[in-house]
């Protein structure tokens, strides 16, 4: 699964997108079109959300990177070479319609990534993603990337290619387009980015339509055994995209960064008439097993459905925003 954990994770949240975020730029320069030209005669340029541009001699081929990034670019049709991330992508239900067997699995868990086997498949780039700290956009010190151990590990990385980072804060819809312009930089086929846009236009105005038609209040929560989680709204790029097409989630009370955390003594406190559960924690017979959940409306009356984070890329969030609108629909008011 795909949510970031409580304890290593940088939150995913800012009112506005960071004044570093650039946009991305391919440059292509060298010789007249003449019989003689090859791509070793094209220069690439891509300037990611840090501020840095990533300079190459041609187009980059070899790509690795996170799996947060890698299964968006693979909708897009891009064909990876190595990942690193939370899970093996056997495990990680976002690359369940893709042929992986060409990818080199050099990470599947948090911060462990084995660098000789990195390496050795000789990518072009690396691409990374990077999260805000706070509701101010504070960014990790050394701007520590999302999944890396340290800045050790980082420096290490840098050694072996260019590192790309996309920052994943914000307005959920500049994260959508960020990903779908690196996209295109590396080769994504523009037709293909153009029409998965047109199905998310669509889906946007189907879930909109849902929205308004409805007095719903949609409660996304992970759970474990310590307690409830519920995400806050604004703070993670993908309820804020939800949001703005007017879904309306239930606001937590306690106080901080992404999370509304409440005790199982303290469950009784969230409401709401849908829940959409992340599927990396406890799940519906976990929660109906909780004594404070007793007389919790939506997981009674059944109205509970997956929160799976779906990838930041045009179809795959066309594809679930149209299944929530769907629910939406069906579901029922129950306070």
């Amino acid at each position: 699964m795909f949510t970031r954990s409580r304890s290593q994770a940088a939150p995913v949240a800012l009112r506005a997108l960071i004044a570093l975020a650039a946009t991305s730029a391919v440059v292509l320069a060298g010789c007249s079109s003449t019989d003689s030209d090859t791509s070793a005669d094209r220069s690439w340029s891509f300037t990611d959300d840090l501020g840095e541009t990533i300079t190459l001699d041609h187009t980059p081929e070899a790509i690795a990177g996170q799996n947060d990034l890698l299964a968006p670019l693979m909708e897009y049709g891009a064909s990876p070479i190595a990942s690193f991330g939370f899970f093996s992508l056997e495990e990680d239900g976002r690359f369940d319609d893709f042929d992986t067997s060409g990818i080199t699995e050099v990470g599947t868990s948090y911060g462990e990534i084995n660098l000789d086997e990195l390496a050795l498949a000789k990518p072009d780039v690396i691409l990374t993603t990077i999260y805000p700290m706070d509701e101010n956009g504070t960014l990790p010190e050394g701007n520590l990337r999302y999944g890396l151990k340290d800045l050790a590990q980082q420096e290490q990385l840098e050694k072996i290619a260019p590192i790309i980072t996309i920052y994943v804060g914000g307005e959920g819809q500049k994260v959508l387009d960020r990903i779908a312009e690196l996209s295109t930089a590396l080769g994504a086929d523009s037709g293909t980015v153009d029409a998965a846009k047109k199905d998310f236009d669509t889906a946007g105005e189907t879930l909109k339509t849902a929205a308004a038609n409805s007095e719903l209040v949609v409660t996304p929560i992970y759970a474990d055994t310590d307690g409830l989680y519920t995400y806050k709204a604004d703070d993670e790029p993908t309820l804020q995209l939800y949001k703005t097409f007017g879904v309306n989630f239930f606001e937590p009370t306690p106080e901080g960064y992404y999370w509304g955390i409440y005790s199982w003594e303290n469950a009784t406190e969230v409401s709401g008439d849908v829940i959409l559960l992340a599927k990396d924690g406890y799940q519906v017979d976990d929660l109906k097993a909780q004594r404070t959940l007793a007389g919790n409306l939506a997981l009674n009356a059944g109205q509970v459905h997956p929160y799976n984070q779906a990838p930041m890329d045009y179809a795959s969030q066309a594809s679930y925003m149209t299944d929530l609108a769907g629910w939406i629909q069906q579901d029922k008011v129950l306070s």
